[in-house]
């Protein structure tokens, strides 16, 4: 593969990352700060506002402590310094760089049979870049693949965390009972969850909640969205590192 065509590829696979890690970086902040003031109700004055890591309790339901918050809000803002910086130096190479004229001499035999020089000549590539570059970028971009991946697993397992606990608050809501508990337990999707504490959860004594918002929506596509950063930062690894291992 050309260089032009692998900086191509990557200039989109950090674009893309770019915008995902912004989207799973504001729909947290979104949800965190309409939850905020109603889940923090912990006393001896420690923070419990996180949407994420909700606490069941017989008398209310707790938020979880604010660290994975501030993780999944802010994380993402690390690698998209990264990102940005990447795309920016890719773009402008693929778009405005000068092209890299490369020769090739191949030996051929013509039809007496005699040994001929032929000259290629392929001029459809950027400047080459030092095998330490794509060394550097290899590495780095396999230490964010796995920064992404944890990013990703906490917002996940805080996200079941708070819905299976709400289940047993919706369960004492509702006043179920019998065969109907399963039904709460093991049918109604985390979405269905969410959507009953958007409109059940009641709002604390601290403060009261701005409206209705998506709560589940909302947090299930920031998911998505770190999740797929996840898988792209994957690629560019793969990218970077084959550029590291092809011939220089």
């Amino acid at each position: 593969m050309s260089q032009v065509l692998s900086e191509k590829r990557l200039l989109m696979t950090y674009c893309v990352c770019t915008v995902l890690g912004a989207v799973a970086s504001i729909t947290t902040g979104i949800a965190w700060g309409h939850w905020k003031l109603t889940l923090d109700q912990c006393v001896n004055g420690k923070n419990c506002s996180c949407i994420l890591y909700g606490q069941y309790t017989p008398s209310k339901f707790l938020g979880g402590s604010t660290a994975p918050c501030i993780w999944v809000t802010f994380g993402p803002l690390f690698y998209l310094l990264f990102t940005i910086s990447m795309a920016s130096f890719h773009g402008y190479r693929v778009l405005f760089s000068a092209r890299f004229v490369k020769t090739r001499t191949i030996m051929s035999k013509n039809e007496a049979g005699e040994m001929v020089q032929m000259r290629a000549i392929q001029v459809d590539d950027t400047h080459p870049l030092p095998k330490s570059f794509w060394v550097t970028l290899a590495v780095l971009t396999s230490i964010f693949t796995l920064y992404a991946l944890i990013h990703f697993a906490i917002f996940v397992d805080g996200y079941y965390t708070t819905c299976n606990q709400y289940r047993k608050v919706l369960e004492k809501m509702l006043g179920v009972h019998g065969t109907a508990i399963p039904v709460i337990h093991n049918r109604l999707s985390c979405q269905s969850i969410f959507d009953f504490m958007d409109y059940m959860q009641p709002s604390s004594g601290y403060g009261t909640r701005d409206g209705f918002i998506f709560t589940g929506a909302d947090l299930i596509i920031g998911i998505i969205a770190a999740g797929f950063a996840w898988v792209l930062f994957g690629v560019s690894a793969f990218f970077n590192i084959r550029n590291a291992r092809s011939p220089a």
